[in-house]
């Protein structure tokens, strides 16, 4: 099972969902949401690739909204500030490579 963790994203902080192997090391892997949040079924993915080796991350690209409705998901989507999830990804690429 991973953890939610904190990181730097442009100055400000992120968080995401990290699952780490047992081996406490391995390749890095980032797993995208998708556009119902960053929702157990995802979170599952990482400790799935985690469970394979891969150091996964994760980034909680709605800063902590989920929804189960296609409707408020698509509302979700286009909400999204692209820059924002951009500088979301570079930080979370960062976290992976310390």
């Amino acid at each position: 099972m991973g953890e939610m963790v904190q990181f730097q994203s442009n100055g400000k902080e992120a968080s995401g969902y990290l699952a780490v192997p047992e081996s406490g090391s391995g390749p890095g892997l980032i797993v995208i949401q998708e556009w119902w949040g960053l929702v157990p079924h995802i979170k599952g993915v990482a400790d799935r690739f985690a469970a394979e080796g891969f150091v996964t991350l994760a980034p909680d690209l709605y800063d902590g909204e989920t929804v189960a409705e296609p409707d408020e998901a698509g509302k979700l989507m286009m909400a999204l500030e692209i820059d924002k999830a951009g500088k979301h990804m570079g930080g979370a690429i960062d976290y992976l490579m310390t």
